[in-house]
């Protein structure tokens, strides 16, 4: 009954007078509640009138609000008081935290444009107010740095943890989007190109060792030393770092195939050797190296054929590559080569580009979410690369699917 009344309160309806109808009591909680109504009340199965309860405890000099809050501890604030509350709680500490980020240096138009952008803490929990101080003290960090300080160190002086500025953390994007937002860059979405270009132009210096890609018979040349990598290394897989993959390189435009997993990278190398088409093998989700160097060969004109493992983490590989080659192609991972492995009876047509067949694929795969690996394809994939040799006629290659 009490806890109804605190409910009229909040929302700014009458608590010492009106009918609560809608009470449903058992017979032994009408016996408890005619400890202070009376006798009479229970015996007359009428509902509860808020009016009957004030008389009874206006005997203890108490009214009905006033009993409800002393129980609860606190004075009832209505809600929509809390909310103009709230509101303007949120409001205040959006305005200190811009305001804080302009004292340390960041032009009002830029910080505007980061607090619109998103993915920063709710204001008003206080949490917006404690991010935007340990990104001033990265700004003057950096401001007393005079460049040429590394992300781990510039973390780990500030903080005792080498990876509270990595992509994964709240502070990391948060100040790498500021930072880009000042320089005039483009968002960085992930601890690709953007991410690193967003702390160069503070002088910071991201890993480029950690994050790398398998690759086989890549076509690239230019001054980065995953160009002199690849061509001291024809016919063997060999790891790319992010590092490697920085300088300047250039590719013609070729068709460039695509895989999850090692053994087929090593199959295909020991299987054609020289004679394999460009092959790129992501290990698994795609880092950022594998991303990058996708993103690299899809602007310089290059088509990408690619295939994952058909399972959820396949999907997530297929997302990633659309992400920096939105018009990559499909190779055999599509719900007819799906169908095949699986013994399923249904037919399906193959998709050529990636994107059509990732929609497939899932709405196949959730009515029979059975995974299917890439290694239980290998002689038909390594069949696909001997096939197309290093002039794929990827034509062939589908007829050969269907």
């Amino acid at each position: 009954m009490l806890e109804i009344v605190h409910t009229r309160a909040r929302r700014g309806h009458r608590t010492e007078a009106g009918t609560l109808a809608a009470l449903a009591l058992s017979a032994e909680q009408r016996k408890q509640v005619a400890l202070v109504l009376g006798t009479g009340w229970e015996l007359s199965g009428k509902p509860v009138r808020l009016q009957d309860l004030a008389a009874r405890l206006a005997e203890h000099q108490l009214t009905v609000r006033g009993l409800v809050e002393s129980l609860w501890g606190e004075e009832i604030e209505p809600d929509r008081a809390r909310r103009d509350r709230e509101r303007d709680a949120a409001e205040a500490e959006r305005e200190d935290a811009l305001r804080a980020l302009i004292v340390a240096g960041a032009a009002r138009s830029d910080v505007e444009q980061w607090s619109a952008g998103g993915g920063l803490p709710k204001p008003g929990t206080g949490e917006l107010t404690t991010l935007v101080e340990q990104i001033t003290a990265v700004l003057s960090r950096l401001h007393h740095a005079n460049g040429g300080i590394r992300l781990g160190q510039l973390a780990a002086d500030l903080s005792h943890d080498a990876h509270t500025l990595d992509a994964d953390k709240l502070l990391g994007r948060a100040t790498a989007r500021l930072l880009a937002i000042t320089s005039g860059l483009p968002r960085p979405q992930r601890a690709g190109r953007a991410w690193r270009a967003a702390w160069a132009s503070a002088g910071v210096l991201c890993d480029g060792v950690s994050s790398r890609v398998l690759a086989l018979n890549l076509p690239i040349s230019g001054d980065s030393a995953a160009a002199r990598l690849c061509t001291a290394a024809p016919g063997e897989p060999i790891w790319l770092t992010l590092r490697a993959l920085t300088g300047a390189w250039t590719a013609p435009a070729c068709d460039i195939f695509l895989c999850e997993n090692p053994t087929l990278a090593e199959a295909a190398a020991d299987a054609l050797g020289v004679r394999c088409p460009p092959l790129v093998c992501t290990d698994g989700v795609a880092s950022g190296a594998a991303l990058d160097l996708l993103a690299g060969f899809a602007e310089m004109g290059c088509t990408i054929h690619a295939r994952a493992d058909f399972d959820t983490a396949g999907f997530t590989i297929a997302d990633q590559v659309l992400s920096v080659a939105p018009h990559a192609r499909s190779w055999r991972f599509d719900t007819r080569t799906y169908a095949r492995e699986r013994g399923l009876s249904q037919q399906y047509d193959p998709a050529e580009d990636l994107a059509s067949a990732v929609i497939g694929l899932r709405n196949v795969y959730g009515q029979t979410p059975v995974p299917v690996h890439e290694e239980r394809l290998l002689d038909t994939l390594i069949a696909d690369l001997a096939a197309t040799g290093r002039t794929p006629d990827v034509t062939a290659m589908r007829q050969q699917s269907c």
